[in-house]
């Protein structure tokens, strides 16, 4: 599916190179963002009056690269922990920003937030000083045409980034053990091969059930699919769920009242919007994320709660 995103990260001219050579990037551009002025010229930003950041608007389809990977861009070509300046460029236009268009890339933006914030502390760095909103409601001015991939028609051109030189620590993000080690000690019955998967299946699928990523809602294949069959793990095909337990929830993801049997299931504490506490759902062969479960929202469903199920996740098996 495609997304957009907006990220700010001192002089715009740089970024979007930086983004534009990204595989699953479709479409980048430049402009001003977050101000009050309404059609604001390079020449008004410039002064810090209008209130607006130099941005970056990225279109990008995340079934060939994810959210995540964009931020561990954004994080690393810029020092986010710079108020209002990068290098040389000073003024609230060159602020560090991110605005999120969905609650999946809000979510992303706070999980890595956090754990960029730590690796930079243990570098002597200060704290990160971002900018993050929604962009709801918000207006992207583009810039004026010679801005737009401004290093493309000027290679040798301008390219201020003032970055920590810090590391993303991309292997501590994941939520899920991706090792084959089980939570309780020992390994899940069927080992999976990432390498193998992360070939076999879409790069939103294997975000989802490696890395516990999120569908956005109303997006997935079987939200609202009455199929009489099996719903298998896509990773390593045990049955999870049947078609008998699901219910249309309203929420924007298929939805059941219970697993096929508690046995299929893994449940785990899930700390990663803290303090908020979720319960994850994970494939008990194999330990592949699946969703949440919610319980006590109020369905007229048996059991009174929400097996809150990511499509890519699964496979439905038809009778």
């Amino acid at each position: 599916m495609i997304e957009t995103a907006y990220f700010a990260t001192g002089c715009f001219w740089g970024a979007e190179r930086r983004f534009w050579q990204l595989a699953g990037v479709i479409e980048t551009a430049v402009g001003y963002m977050g101000g009050s002025a309404a059609e604001p010229t390079y020449e008004q930003v410039c002064t810090g009056s209008t209130g607006h950041a130099e941005m970056v608007k990225v279109v990008f389809d995340n079934q060939k690269i994810a959210y995540r990977r964009l931020l561990e861009e954004f994080w690393t070509m810029h020092d986010p922990t710079s108020l209002n300046r990068q290098g040389g460029d000073v003024g609230s236009q060159y602020r560090s920003a991110i605005y999120f268009t969905n609650d999946n890339q809000r979510e992303a933006i706070e999980s890595s937030s956090k754990l960029y914030g730590a690796a930079l502390a243990a570098e002597g760095h200060g704290p990160i000083v971002s900018e993050v909103r929604s962009a709801d409601g918000m207006t992207f001015w583009a810039a004026e045409e010679y801005h737009q991939r401004y290093l493309e028609k000027n290679p040798k051109g301008y390219d201020c980034h003032s970055q920590t030189g810090v590391p993303f620590p991309s292997h501590e993000w994941p939520e899920i053990v991706v090792s084959g080690a089980h939570p309780a000690g020992g390994s899940f019955p069927v080992a999976i091969d990432e390498a193998a998967l992360k070939a076999r299946v879409d790069t939103l699928s294997f975000e989802v059930l490696r890395h516990a990523g999120t569908e956005q809602p109303f997006t997935g294949e079987y939200v609202d699919t009455e199929t009489i069959g099996s719903y298998r793990c896509k990773a390593c095909s045990a049955e999870l769920f049947t078609s008998e337990t699901k219910f249309h929830s309203g929420c924007g993801w298929p939805s059941f009242y219970a697993p096929s049997s508690n046995d299929a299931v893994l449940l785990i504490e899930d700390r990663s919007l803290a303090p908020r506490v979720r319960t994850e759902v994970r494939c008990a062969s194999c330990g592949s994320h699946l969703g949440h479960v919610f319980e006590g929202e109020g369905y007229e469903v048996p059991t009174d709660q929400r097996w809150c199920i990511n499509s890519v996740a699964l496979v439905l098996r038809p009778k």
